[in-house]
């Protein structure tokens, strides 16, 4: 920030894209005399994680490098949170605010459209007290995907009613990946998900990275997207049945 050169980021916008409890873990964590940048670009998601790591130390979750760096984390989480946390508060690992990690999260938003209440419907882990703070990330996120990202970033899934321009060896491949991965997608994991995705190239006689390429044309109307493997498991069996049929 410089009020010189007129540079300046209110409280307001560095809110649209960071929690509130961000915000202040980005002062807790920063030592008084050192510089720092508030950034609304791909750092965005790093910083998110490292709120999120803090958080996963102080409740027992993840274990800190010693006793020292838990005691400074701890401080840094409780500096960071915006209601003030009763003396003696202990932090049990079934308290722990449901984490969506932000890149995740992004994900699922831009397959829903930013369409925030269905996104989080379709997690049935969270308990009912912890809706009210996924929400608010996933308004950041949103706001974050819609305002600051880089385009290699965003996507949308392509409208069915719309044809992807493919090749005649592309359609054969996205065919055989139609009849022999998706209806694997829901019960198998990543790695398996992938070890079929190669097997289908090599089936069908091309390169790993170009039959990638053709589902993301298929999927996203793009050449590159979200690692492949998560994405399909996300999208889960029968959307891709729906937008794989070409």
């Amino acid at each position: 920030m410089s009020s010189s050169k007129g540079k300046v980021i209110s409280l307001h916008d560095v809110l649209q894209y960071y929690q509130s409890e961000v915000v202040r873990y980005l002062f807790a964590s920063t030592r008084p005399n050192t510089e720092f940048s508030i950034s609304f670009d791909l750092d965005v998601i790093k910083i998110y994680e490292d709120y999120d790591k803090t958080e996963r130390i102080v409740y027992g979750v993840q274990a800190a490098k010693n006793e020292d760096v838990f005691e400074q984390e701890k401080r840094i989480y409780e500096l960071s949170q915006v209601q003030k946390l009763p003396k003696g508060h202990t932090f049990a690992v079934e308290d722990m605010p449901y984490q969506l990690p932000f890149r995740h999260l992004c994900n699922l938003l831009q397959i829903n459209s930013g369409d925030i209440e269905t996104t989080i419907a379709s997690l049935k882990e969270v308990k009912p007290m912890q809706v009210e703070r996924l929400y608010a990330r996933a308004r950041c996120a949103w706001n974050w995907i819609t305002d600051c990202a880089p385009p290699e970033f965003t996507f949308s899934l392509r409208p069915t009613d719309t044809k992807p321009d493919l090749s005649d060896s592309e359609k054969q491949a996205i065919a055989l990946v139609l009849s022999e991965v998706v209806p694997h997608v829901d019960t198998v994991d990543e790695k398996e998900i992938s070890t079929r995705l190669y097997a289908v190239a090599e089936k069908c006689g091309i390169e790993g990275k170009s039959l990638f390429v053709a589902i993301y044309k298929v999927l996203i109307n793009k050449e590159q997207g979200p690692r492949l493997a998560n994405f399909m498991k996300i999208l889960g069996r029968e959307r891709l049945e729906l937008l794989l049929t070409v």
